[in-house]
């Protein structure tokens, strides 16, 4: 329903010009009516803002209408925070961002972008930028955002008399100005490269006016090597490999390894070359064994070392301690059982009756003192112990050939044709003998989907895969 624009102007006589502003917004019939037909309040009413002249537009309520008075931390929109001491406001809310603001300041930049040069990786870096208000209109800034590794510490402005006084996000800044940013750098988990940018928003023209910041870096230690891969190794291996570590610059250094659990039959040692009376010395050697009994599988092991040499620029941590230079050498191995087998699942795809297809595993020893028998035996059950018989166990088939020095074996598994009719999914295990008291029987699972179909047997042929 449209309420009329004479019923809405006399509600905004008696409710006051603030009220005329909100009614105003729900028709925009009667939003055009009021700056020519706004009438005097009905006696008794409450006493309004004074009544503009004929043919004038009614005036929205003054904090409505001045914007640039929350720019400036008037009261109805205080941008200052509590002293912390970096800049002491908030970036400004987003309402009073934009179009409506004068684009005639200008921020001034000479040179947008800093090079720290070469830096070590884990230090961190503080660069300030001078910059200058230098458009035709006061600059007013909005905010100031880094990336990735940056800090805005402080946004300055030169005051009377020489001094620097922190900037409040959209105060208005005479043009002529000097003003300073200062950010830093923090290179942690930074490699080669570590860069980052500040973007200014602000009333110059260009909207954004953006900031840089770049170093390349290079580790504290020589490290060598600096990645061990253990290979391939059974679980009755004991395998060593030797690192060395040295600072790139001169003088001893204590190392640590860092506390934390390592896996099992998995140890380290540190052994100082040369050392001091307190332990520190300019080179070490550190021993990293693995095995015996070593967790089986694929290992991924992150070795952290730390040094008690403090990192250039860095602020205390929660703790209050100083982040110290460290070094991390990746270990990797590939550790299996006395005995193995690859892989561990067979899928016989998508297969028609009578059709052939065959799959292949192969099982190792890494028993030095055994050997596979001859006499090897395969068993067909169900997919697990709730189901454990496998209905279709009379049309596979395995054929096992072993290795000339026994200790290896190649079992080929073969499905030498589902009956007509079938159709559906099959799921079954292999299981293989091996004789080894650690692991007398190895269980493959394998599985498939039939589909049957006009022309998919065609009597006499049979199609064979070994593929996969």
């Amino acid at each position: 329903m449209q309420i009329p624009p004479s019923v809405l102007l006399r509600s905004a006589a008696l409710l006051g010009a603030g009220a005329l502003t909100l009614l105003a917004a729900c028709s925009g019939e009667a939003s055009r009516e009021a700056g020519s037909q706004a009438q005097a309040p009905q006696e008794g009413a409450p006493s309004a803002a004074p009544t503009p002249q004929a043919g004038q537009p009614a005036q929205a309520p003054a904090a409505a209408s001045q914007p640039e008075a929350l720019l400036s931390g008037g009261p109805a929109g205080d941008g200052h925070s509590a002293d912390d001491g970096h800049n002491h406001a908030q970036p400004v809310p987003s309402a009073l961002l934009p179009g409506e603001m004068p684009k005639d300041g200008r921020l001034e930049v000479e040179t947008p972008d800093h090079d720290f040069g070469t830096a070590v990786e884990g230090e961190v870096l503080t660069h300030t930028f001078p910059l200058k208000s230098n458009g035709s209109g006061p600059l007013m800034i909005m905010s100031a955002k880094p990336t990735c590794g940056c800090t805005v510490g402080l946004i300055e402005v030169a005051a009377d008399g020489g001094d620097w006084k922190p900037y409040t996000f959209g105060d208005k800044i005479p043009v002529g100005t000097d003003l300073r940013l200062t950010a830093t750098l923090d290179t942690k988990n930074k490699k080669s490269i570590a860069a980052s940018k500040i973007n200014i928003f602000c009333n110059d023209p260009r909207g954004t006016v953006t900031l840089g910041l770049t170093a390349k870096l290079d580790s504290y230690f020589n490290v060598a090597p600096s990645a061990v891969d253990f290979g391939e190794i059974s679980v009755a291996d004991a395998v060593s490999r030797r690192i060395e570590i040295s600072a790139k610059q001169p003088g001893p250094f204590l190392l640590t390894l860092e506390e934390r659990p390592l896996p099992q039959g998995f140890r380290v040692e540190l052994e100082p070359v040369g050392p001091d009376a307190e332990g520190r010395a300019e080179r070490w050697v550190v021993q990293a064994h693995l095995g015996p009994d070593a967790q089986e599988g694929n290992l991924g092991i992150p070795l952290s070392l730390s040094s008690d040499i403090e990192v250039s620029g860095a602020k205390p941590g929660v703790d209050g301690t100083l982040p110290h230079y460290g070094v991390t050498v990746m270990i990797t191995a590939r550790v299996r059982g006395l005995i193995s087998f690859e892989p561990h699942y067979l899928s016989f795809g998508l297969v028609r009756p009578g059709q052939v297809v065959a799959r292949t595993f192969t099982v190792k020893s890494y028993d030095p003192e055994f050997s596979f028998p001859a006499d090897l035996q395969t068993r067909f059950a169900g997919p697990n112990e709730n189901v454990p018989d496998f209905k279709w166990a009379e049309y596979f088939a395995s054929t096992i050939r072993p290795a000339s020095d026994g200790k290896g074996v190649e079992v080929e598994l073969t499905l030498t044709g589902l009956p007509d009719g079938s159709d559906g999914s099959f799921q079954g295990r292999v299981f293989l003998s091996t004789g080894h008291p650690a692991k007398p029987e190895i269980a493959i699972l394998f599985s498939g989907v039939c589909r049957s179909g006009a022309g998919t047997n065609v009597p006499g042929v049979q199609i064979r895969r070994s593929d996969g």
